[in-house]
């Protein structure tokens, strides 16, 4: 088994998601810092700009609204005091009439609209650049000598630009640091979290390459891997049951069906080997057609056994009267029990009802009458009777029918009660010899029985006779004919019962 692709493997995916995850939540919070300490020391710069500007350019004779250049601000500014500092002088006109001597002989900073911002007494804030660096301009309104002037000063904002910079590399450098971090941490967790994942993965490996009688070792913590691992081990044992059954099965139905066959081949075989009569030709005819029709049953057996357990077919339920299929079956058995002296009688069937499909029951009580006349002593009786089962009281459950099927026979011994409804067995070989059964009646009843709900059992057996009940949903009159996909069902019925009949 080849290890997964660095990307492919998902303990890589879930740590690449994490470190994503984490990196693109640093990322939004280092904007958020950066946005927020260059709003910050922008407004600190503004709110510097316009405190030097006023101290520098001007005072306030009355504290309010009239602000007077000071008479040495414009000597100052002629002989070249402001060297670090930005100062433009404006007329009403707009016309740039002084500035400070760093800036030479350049055009005005200002665009127009904001020098008459300025002249109208609103102190605007401004960018300009000044020889490639970024400076930062507050507007004020003065006079002198009865005429209104804009005076411009200015800061140089390089302190904020290098601030901003360096908080730019800072943050970069804890996000890639963080990042990273994050990575060979989610990393490290990944692969302790999924480090029972990964030995259940090369345990299942291991079981799928042939050895399916191994199980996954089952956690101490019982959490959702655990609860897996348990799960898994569930079907793992259904898995192995499955198989042995179908093991069994393929060997059984080999053997079943090369039986009769080997058999008919042998009847033609002496047949043609030696000149015979019409009359012999015709009986081995007979023989051959009798193992022909017994081997169709078989395969019919088989192929109904399949169809049930695979839960290929779907049935629609109906309300399905008892009496009448019970009449059914003493019907087609009734010439072999005349011929052994066996009574055939039923009790307690009016007006019982089941709620499944006609046919499949039809097939189960068939199959049960079959046995209790096969199986039965000469000169005994087989006998039906029903029994209404309903909830204990204050329970909600469904009703349900008991149809008991009773014979005379030898009994069945305890030890094989269950085992009567496994494919192929039978208790006594050399009886199923003398009847000329396949071993698959009774496994049938219970396949389907399960598939429509309710459950068969032997209820008893002794010396005296065996009788097998089969308990099935009663029909309660408002129940939808929902079709359901027939499949075993295994949990079994119970419920406390009340005899009828």
């Amino acid at each position: 088994m080849t290890a997964p692709a660095p990307l492919q493997s998902f303990r890589a995916r879930l740590t690449l998601r994490w470190t994503l995850a984490v990196g693109v939540l640093l990322g939004l919070a280092n904007v958020a810092v950066y946005a927020g300490a260059s709003i910050y020391l922008h407004r600190w710069l503004d709110g510097h700009v316009r405190t030097i500007a006023a101290t520098e350019a001007a005072s306030s004779t009355d504290g309010a609204t009239d602000v007077h250049l000071h008479e040495s601000f414009f000597d100052q500014l002629e002989a070249g005091a402001f060297t670090e500092k930005i100062v433009q002088i404006f007329d009403e006109q707009g016309t740039l009439v002084l500035q400070s001597t760093g800036l030479g002989d350049g055009p005005p900073l200002l665009a127009p609209d904001v020098i008459r911002q300025g002249l109208a007494g609103q102190v605007p804030l401004a960018d300009a650049e000044v020889h490639g660096r970024r400076a930062r301009l507050a507007v004020l309104t003065a006079s002198r000598d009865g005429r209104t002037y804009a005076v411009a000063v200015g800061l140089f904002a390089d302190d904020v630009a290098r601030g901003l910079a360096f908080l730019t590399w800072l943050l970069g450098g804890v996000w890639l640091v963080s990042v990273a971090g994050t990575a060979a941490l989610g990393y490290l967790l990944a692969s302790r979290a999924l480090a029972p994942v990964a030995r259940i993965t090369e345990r299942a490996a291991w079981i799928a390459q042939g050895h399916f009688d191994g199980r996954l070792d089952e956690p101490q913590i019982h959490d959702e891997v655990g609860r897996m691992t348990v799960l898994l081990n569930s079907m793992l044992d259904r898995l192995q049951r499955a198989l042995d059954a179908n093991r069994r099965f393929a060997a059984d139905a080999s053997h079943e069906l090369r039986s009769p066959i080997t058999a008919m081949a042998g009847e033609l075989d002496v047949a043609l080997r030696h000149p015979r009569t019409a009359e012999s030709y015709q009986e081995t005819i007979v023989v051959v057609r009798r193992r022909l029709a017994a081997l169709t049953e078989l395969a019919g057996n088989l192929m109904l056994l399949s169809r049930v357990q695979e839960g290929a077919d779907e049935i629609a339920l109906r309300e399905v009267p008892v009496a009448q299929l019970v009449a059914d079956a003493f019907a087609r058995w009734r010439p072999a029990a005349a011929a052994r002296g066996l009574t055939l009688a039923h009790r307690g069937l009016d007006d019982i009802s089941v709620w499944g499909e006609a046919g499949l029951v039809a097939r189960v009580l068939d199959n049960v009458v079959a046995n209790a006349v096969h199986y039965n002593r000469d000169g005994g009786a087989v006998t039906v009777s029903a029994r209404l089962t309903v909830p204990a009281e204050g329970q909600w459950a469904p009703t349900l029918v008991t149809i008991d099927v009773t014979d005379a026979g030898a009994g069945i011994p305890p030890a094989d009660h269950e085992r009567v409804f496994e494919r192929f067995f039978r208790v006594d070989e050399s009886r199923h010899r003398h009847t000329g059964g396949s071993g698959l009646g009774l496994a049938i009843c219970r396949e389907v029985v399960q598939a429509l709900g309710g459950s068969i059992r032997v209820a008893a057996s002794s010396a005296a006779g065996t009788t097998i009940a089969i308990t099935l949903p009663g029909h309660d009159g408002d129940r939808p004919p929902e079709p359901i996909v027939m499949r075993p069902a295994p949990a079994a019925l119970s419920v406390q019962e009340r005899s009828t009949g």
